[in-house]
């Protein structure tokens, strides 16, 4: 064989390596996101309701319980029940392209519809969670259903009118609201704020009666005498200002979200406890990253670094414990990273960013509803905790 012929079989197997090694990578960029399984003794169970409020002209809401199962099971269910939906409204969002929306929105989360639920004499302790404005009901899955495996029963609240894929069983839909109507208008943002803090009072009331009731499709065991809130972002800041309004709410987390309302006027006693991103300092933003955020350097310093601290202090008067996690984002504390291709390129860290928010969340409500002694974080997690204040 001749030297040149050689040179050109070996290219044409460069070419032909490289080709395997981009359809492969092609394939791994866009097959469905893997929900991290349940790190608890439990399986896990779910089941969606859907809530009418009489008292405020008919408003519904779907929520989805995530609780513990008395099977042991390996059982899936879709991620969302209308993809399509939750597909045209994130697109509209974000102008994302629905290839990697479906990356999310057709996966799976672990846990199975309807299956018998754990006993227990003195029941779980129970969580309410709100998504973020314009987020889904669904955009925890990393996180709640390894909380109702770790003993707790979990119900994620999608606040209608502000959600992304709301359909009821009548098939009406929930409907969008444009960012900037809060981030740019405070009288609708402190009007917002009450509502969702109503939707969360008002489905812990129709748990309560379906519980006693016995209305649910099975007995679940809850103990009512055990709550707490949280949420992300505009849900965060909602479950601040429902522990000033409702004291059954024994303690609250707050994942990233800036404290519209009036609520730091007035404030709660309740242990309390926020998760931030490692947002870098205004002296480095660029002109380009200032457009985004709509702000000025100096209203950018303002907003997350002055003026957040003070409604924190002003909301937890009784105390907090507050954390930063290095490279973590806005939406480091949800799902959302999952939709980004090759993510050991896009976002290297989304695996630890979930598992240091699992343990801090689910450590932080195993010491105020459990009565737990406080946990260390998994050696290999502490670093990413830059700061914390306590």
């Amino acid at each position: 064989m001749s030297a040149k012929s050689t040179i050109k079989n070996k290219a044409l197997s460069i070419i032909g390596v490289l080709v395997l090694l981009m359809f492969s990578l092609s394939i791994m960029a866009f097959k469905s996101a893997k929900i991290p399984a349940p790190s608890g003794d439990y399986s896990v169970g779910s089941v969606e309701l859907e809530f009418q409020d009489p008292n405020r002209e008919g408003r519904k809401l779907k929520v989805i319980l995530f609780y513990p199962a008395a099977e042991i099971h390996q059982e899936t269910i879709p991620y969302h029940p209308y993809p399509d939906s939750l597909e045209k409204d994130l697109k509209s969002l974000y102008g994302i392209p629905k290839i990697l929306i479906k990356k999310l929105s057709r996966s799976t989360i672990p846990t199975k519809n309807l299956a018998k639920p754990q006993k227990s004499d003195s029941g779980f302790p129970l969580l309410l969670f709100s998504h973020g404005f314009n987020g889904s009901r669904f955009q925890n899955s990393f996180l709640l259903p390894d909380l109702a495996s770790h003993g707790y029963v979990v119900a994620s609240i999608e606040h209608t009118g502000s959600a992304a894929g709301t359909v009821f069983e009548d098939l009406s839909i929930g409907g969008l609201t444009p960012f900037d109507s809060v981030t740019q208008n405070e009288p609708y943002s402190d009007r917002e704020i009450l509502k969702w803090s109503d939707d969360q009072i008002f489905v812990l009331n129709q748990l309560e009666k379906l519980t006693n009731e016995s209305l649910v499709p099975f007995p679940l065991m809850i103990n009512f005498k055990k709550i707490g809130v949280f949420g992300h972002s505009f849900g965060g800041a909602t479950s601040a200002n429902t522990l000033i309004r409702d004291k059954r709410f024994l303690a609250g987390i707050n994942l990233d979200g800036f404290y519209f309302g009036k609520g730091h006027l007035e404030g709660f006693e309740q242990p309390f406890m926020e998760i931030r991103a490692d947002n870098p300092p205004a002296e480095t933003m660029s002109e380009k990253d200032l457009k985004e955020w709509k702000m000025t350097q100096e209203e950018y310093h303002d907003f997350l670094f002055v003026e957040w601290k003070l409604r924190l202090e002003g909301l937890a008067r009784g105390g907090y414990e507050s954390y930063v996690i290095e490279g973590a984002n806005h939406m480091s504390f949800s799902d959302f990273t999952l939709m980004f291709p090759m993510g050991f390129i896009t976002a290297p860290q989304r695996e630890n960013h979930h598992e240091v928010t699992r343990q801090l969340v689910r450590n932080f409500f195993d010491v105020h509803l459990k009565g737990e002694e406080k946990k260390e974080l998994d050696s290999k997690l502490k670093s990413l905790v830059l700061t914390q204040s306590e």
